[in-house]
């Protein structure tokens, strides 16, 4: 009975979230990926560009709210790419990235705005920070427990014994002619 109590309480706590990844998974197959409004901007420092995480912060913010441009939560951050550095600051709904032109004095910042559809699809591929990760992880040893107890109490059935074998035999031989 513990078996039966705990695959339905995973399945119905983790049924809203496979939804999620059922629907966004077939809008993908689909190639319906969402849309993502893009803006370019040069902005003007007031010292020469450096990996400066705090001197850019400044800078960007400035640049965004005279701009009128909703800021990012999250965290900024820079990473080395290249030969040089970026700056990425973010959230599920849009994006600022920073780099680096010819000019010492002047950035690029690209300014994105992401639609509902594409911020679905950054939680599909886990983009949407370490709560989504955590969940969907847990989803997973979960989705994992409730499969492997409905075929447990599947087998363990006589009634359904030949017939939850049969169609565990025909999975095992799909899976087999896929990765063929």
């Amino acid at each position: 009975m513990l078996i039966i109590k705990v695959h339905a309480i995973l399945a119905c706590f983790f049924m809203p979230l496979a939804l999620l990844y059922f629907v966004s998974g077939g809008l993908y197959a689909l190639d319906i990926k969402g849309s993502v409004e893009k803006q370019v901007y040069t902005v003007t420092l007031d010292r020469p560009f450096a990996p400066d995480l705090a001197q850019l912060s400044e800078s960007i913010t400035s640049a965004l709210e005279q701009r009128s441009l909703t800021l990012p939560s999250g965290s900024p951050a820079i990473r080395k790419k290249k030969n040089s550095y970026e700056y990425l600051w973010g959230d599920l709904q849009r994006q600022v990235m920073v780099q680096p032109t010819a000019n010492p004095l002047q950035v690029e910042m690209v300014y994105r705005q992401r639609s509902p559809l594409t911020q679905l699809m950054r939680v599909h591929r886990a983009e949407a920070g370490s709560l989504i990760k955590a969940l969907s992880l847990s989803m997973v040893v979960s989705l994992l427990f409730i499969l492997g107890s409905g075929v447990f109490l599947a087998v363990s059935m006589p009634k359904l014994r030949r017939t939850a074998l049969f169609a565990l035999g025909a999975g095992f031989v799909a899976m087999l002619a896929i990765l063929a």
